[in-house]
């Protein structure tokens, strides 16, 4: 059985619902290798596309796990993890923000055990032209979707210059319906998802980018850096029964996939095969140009840089000030234990 036809097979499956079993495929002619399933969430970005890319190329597989996908749309954190505390997914794919919040709710017993990519450098508050500092959004309509890494830099681009999020309106929505509304007038900002950016400011030429990730470590107000990576969470069942499988998807993201993007010999090439894959399957129409920005404006690890960022204190530092900022504006009730949610032990 060839890519093509793997692929082909994986999508009709897809459709046919999450239960159903993705057939094995030989790497060779001559033998098959025996791979434990797992499903996974994956949500229309570049982190998606990655995973697909790395799917195809059979490096899963050679790492010893076949992978189940389900797609969502938009940004999409917490149903996956309402998806994963119904049973239907082991592993996903979500914000650090997202994850805190279903952690802290006790909802679902999840534990961190990877950073995906860290996307908050293509992270932007977009604003209507007339309005020239983020001062001026006081009493303005502002979306994006709630309980996600958008909302968080929203809400930490407000505090740094005095605000609060009930100083505005906020409009909750998915992400591309808060897009929409802000194209067609009725908001008056939005932090959008990372190919939403650049479809905004393609179509809306005069839109302002009015706070950048970059905007952060500057004066007025705190100069703390903002940092939210996109984390690999899976519930506490799934680490203690699954742990080979997602130590060997780990590897094979970290170990090949990455790198295949990276490297400067094959990124082109990665890059290229990418947007095909998003054009085609996931419906969000991209040219290569905006394609390479996201990918190269947001980071991603090899197996050896994630295991150095996932056990420092810089990481554990960063996911304890998203636990006192979501304390100190009452989405939750406590702080968390982050030493008991951060599992070290997959990657190595």
């Amino acid at each position: 059985m060839n890519r093509s036809t793997t692929f082909l097979t994986r999508r009709a499956l897809l459709r046919a619902g999450a239960g159903a079993l993705v057939a094995p495929f030989a790497l060779n002619s001559t033998r098959a290798i025996a791979a434990e399933m797992l499903s996974i969430g994956l949500i229309r970005n570049p982190v998606s596309a990655l995973i697909e890319l790395t799917n195809q190329k059979g490096w899963f597989r050679e790492a010893g796990v076949e992978l189940q996908p389900s797609l969502f749309t938009g940004a999409a954190g917490p149903k996956v993890i309402q998806a994963m505390g119904g049973g239907s997914l082991q592993v996903g794919s979500v914000s650090a923000t997202a994850a805190l919040l279903a952690i802290a709710s006790q909802a679902v017993p999840l534990k961190i055990i990877s950073i995906s990519t860290d996307p908050a450098p293509v992270f932007v508050l977009l604003s209507s032209p007339d309005i020239t500092s983020v001062a001026q959004l006081k009493g303005k309509k502002v979306s994006t979707t709630a309980g996600t890494g958008l909302q968080y830099f929203l809400a930490r681009a407000l505090s740094k210059h005095g605000l609060k999020m009930s100083d505005i309106e906020f409009v909750n929505l998915p992400v591309g319906d808060a897009q929409s509304a802000f194209l067609a007038g009725r908001v008056d900002a939005v932090v959008p998802s990372l190919n939403g950016r650049y479809f905004i400011m393609n179509t809306r030429k005069d839109t302002r980018e009015l706070h950048k990730w970059t905007d952060f470590p500057k004066p007025p107000g705190s100069t703390a850096p903002f940092e939210d990576y996109d984390v690999f969470v899976a519930p506490q069942a799934v680490v203690e029964k699954n742990g080979a499988a997602l130590r060997a998807f780990l590897a094979a993201y970290h170990g090949r996939g990455v790198p295949y993007l990276l490297n400067a010999a094959t990124q082109a090439t990665a890059i290229s095969e990418i947007t095909k894959y998003v054009n085609a399957e996931q419906k969000a129409p991209v040219d290569e140009g905006a394609m390479k920005a996201q990918l190269l404006g947001s980071r991603f690890f090899d197996l050896q840089t994630v295991r150095g960022i996932v056990k420092g204190d810089a990481f554990k530092a960063g996911i304890e000030d998203q636990v006192k900022y979501l304390v100190e504006s009452k989405q939750i009730q406590a702080a968390i234990d982050v030493g008991k949610v951060v599992d070290t032990s997959l990657i190595g």
